[in-house]
Parts: C-alpha cells; structure tokens; sequence
C-alpha cells in the first residue's frame, strides 16, 4: 500500500511538472507571438512530454523497493527490470511510432485531401524526458522513504485493519 502511495505521488508530481513546463513554454510563445498548444485541465492527464510520468512511476516503484527491502533483493531485481522495459519502449519503440504516425497523417492528408481522419498519435519520449522522469521518480522515492519515513506511518495500518479490507 504505502509504495502504491509513492507511485501515484511520483505520477502526480511528474504530470504537475509537465503543466508547468506546458504552460511556461505557452507563456513564452504568446509573448513571442508564435503559437502554442492551450493548457488545459486535459493537460494533466496528457501523455508524452517532460518529464515522463511513466518513467517516474517505475522509477518511484523500483527505488521504493530498493530503499525499504535493500537493493540486492529479486524483488529490487524485478522491479528494475520492469522499470528499464518501461523506459526503452518510450524511447526505442513509442517514439519512433509517434514519428511514423506524424508522416502517415501528412501522407494521408496529401493522398485522399483530408477526407479521413488521421491515426491517433502515439506519444514517445526524448531521452532527456526520460531523464526527467527518472529523477522525479527517485527523488519521491527518497524523500517519502527516507525523510518522511512512510513505512512507519501508523495511519496506513489502521487502514488497513479497516473491515473494508477483510473482503479482500
């Protein structure tokens, strides 16, 4: 329960950033006079973009493993692995899909003169959106592990003992 918490607040984290960095880059092209995307509340739950919530998520759920159960452990083993199949697939497979899709779209849009929709754009990641990802995801891990020591929280084990959790 408590790594499922620092998973989801490495997620949230990374999608507040990514609004962030949205809406700065807004601000900038506006005041420049160039065109940017709006963000929007729709923002927050967008794939793709700096930095990665993905990659924050497996990251926050392997260095939570790796913190609490020690980092020789095979669940530390396990989780790492998930988490580096995670991130090459950004990079080494979404990303290249993004780019085909992009060129399918305007092929498309020349070929039948915009009487079809367009493929849905998958979106992948730059290695430094990767890197962002990777950092927001250890940092959470390390802050919630270490400094705020969410293993001894006692609130999630009245939770737990909740006769909700008896069903399960």
């Amino acid at each position: 329960m408590r790594i499922i918490i620092v998973c989801l607040t490495a997620w949230f984290i990374a999608q507040v950033l990514k609004v962030v960095i949205n809406s700065t880059k807004y601000a900038i092209a506006k005041k420049k006079g160039k065109t940017a995307d709006k963000v929007t509340l729709a923002t927050l739950f967008k794939l793709g973009g700096m930095p990665s919530s993905h990659t924050a998520t497996v990251i926050a759920l392997a260095a939570s493993i790796g913190l609490h159960n020690g980092w020789d452990t095979d669940v530390f083993a396990a989780s790492g692995v998930f988490a580096f199949i995670v991130m090459f697939d950004a990079i080494k497979v979404r990303l290249p899909i993004e780019k085909l899709t992009e060129a399918f779209n305007m092929l498309k849009d020349v070929v039948y003169k915009k009487e079809t929709s367009d493929v849905k754009k998958v979106e992948g990641h730059t290695l430094p959106e990767i890197a962002g990802g990777f950092l927001v995801g250890f940092f959470t891990s390390y802050f919630m592990v270490r400094v705020f020591d969410i293993f001894s929280w006692e609130i999630f084990d009245r939770i737990l003992t909740l006769p909700l959790f008896d069903l399960l």
